[in-house]
């Protein structure tokens, strides 16, 4: 009896020491989540992985410098979310964060109802799953008008903290562009 009494102590510790561990993990997802579903772009940027955002920088922007003459069918209002108040040779030196928060602005364009109801929605962590020391999932529930849906994000830690991983692959995202600014 005595053993049992140890072991499931050890267990409870080893399950609380694990809860805690995940704290800063949850603490950068709900940063993050909060600023994004306002539509707050820039401020979500403070909390996505720096070389992410540089990688996703150097595959698009210059798709969207290259086509801001575009004709294409959606080319216009996607230039315009894109770049926003940003005009002239500014363009050519926008930064990452910049970057990001542009092709939110598209993503929020398009989406328009979605971003409007998720200022609203509540957002409970289901679990959060090391995959190594340095690499997290986090699972979630978004809760919208009593309906809800599930999703998952990476986190990495990087110089002693934790960092949302974008999710698309820059070089896909540059590759949809090309296609929608060529019309196709």
């Amino acid at each position: 009896m005595k053993k049992l009494i140890s072991l499931l102590a050890l267990v409870a510790f080893a399950l609380a020491s694990h809860a805690a561990d995940t704290k800063p993990v949850e603490t950068t997802f709900q940063r993050y989540w909060s600023v994004y579903a306002k539509k707050d772009f820039v401020k979500a940027a403070a909390e996505v992985l720096p070389s992410d955002l540089e990688a996703t920088k150097a595959a698009v922007l210059p798709v969207f410098l290259a086509n801001q003459n575009s004709k294409a069918k959606d080319g216009p209002e996607v230039l315009a979310a894109f770049f926003g108040k940003t005009v002239g040779k500014a363009r050519d030196t926008m930064s990452a964060v910049e970057v990001f928060a542009g092709l939110n602005r598209v993503v929020a364009a398009g989406s328009p109802d979605l971003f409007e109801v998720l200022k609203d929605a509540t957002v409970a962590i289901i679990f959060v799953r090391a995959v190594t020391a340095d690499e997290a999932e986090i699972h979630f529930q978004v809760m919208v008008r009593g309906q809800g849906d599930t999703d998952a994000e990476t986190l990495v830690k990087e110089e002693g903290r934790w960092w949302v991983k974008i999710k698309d692959d820059p070089k896909q995202t540059a590759e949809s562009f090309k296609a929608l600014f060529a019309g196709k």
